[in-house]
């Protein structure tokens, strides 16, 4: 299997299509907001990638760290996720949404990126369960879970003390950005930057 390379990759947008779909020049694993993160990083042992969508940030992390955890729900992205990355490099892909607990949720629409929180046929984990060790910097970009995943992560992030990069769309979510917010302060974080809707939050 030839995978694509640079900035060729496999997409599924919301509205344009309806399967994997190859686009040359899609995008660069918004680069801007990586290299604000990147800034912070001490250590380059592992990394999590929790709402790895296509793999576009994926792409990028595996040229930086040792080993990527991917956590993505979503079956389409997920076809896409195999076929933008080599199975044979540094990176899992773990086929699950993360949450607060162990439970179940759904999608709205086949190509839908924000989890409906009702019961459905999506597992949803937490990431504290899989117990990762070395884990230097964690993404977030859940679209409207990061509460309930900051939640499930707290053993972790207290464990690790990675770099943190997560979506907060504070005017859109505020319920949401407020709750993962305590919770990252509870754990001794600081919000150091604030880039589009994306922040960096570290531990001093």
């Amino acid at each position: 299997m030839t995978y694509p390379t640079g900035n060729d990759f496999w997409v599924a947008y919301n509205g344009q299509h309806t399967k994997p779909t190859f686009i040359e020049n899609a995008g660069d694993g918004q680069s801007e907001l990586r290299r604000e993160a990147y800034k912070h990083i001490k250590s380059w042992r592992g990394c999590v990638d929790a709402g790895a969508n296509v793999g576009m940030w994926t792409r990028y992390l595996m040229q930086d760290f040792e080993q990527v955890h991917c956590f993505e729900p979503n079956p389409v992205f997920i076809e896409c996720w195999r076929k933008n990355t080599p199975a044979d490099q540094n990176a899992v892909l773990h086929e699950v949404g993360l949450g607060d607990s162990e439970h179940t949720a759904t999608f709205t629409q086949p190509l839908a990126q924000m989890l409906d929180r009702t019961p459905g046929d999506i597992q949803i984990r937490t990431l504290d369960s899989f117990e990762l060790v070395d884990i230097d910097f964690i993404k977030i970009d859940v679209d409207g879970y990061e509460d309930l995943l900051v939640k499930g992560a707290q053993e972790t992030i207290a464990q690790n003390l990675p770099v943190i990069n997560i979506e907060m769309k504070r005017s859109k979510r505020p319920g949401i950005v407020r709750v993962a917010e305590d919770t990252l302060k509870k754990l001794g974080y600081k919000l150091k930057i604030r880039t589009k809707s994306d922040e960096v939050w570290l531990k001093p």
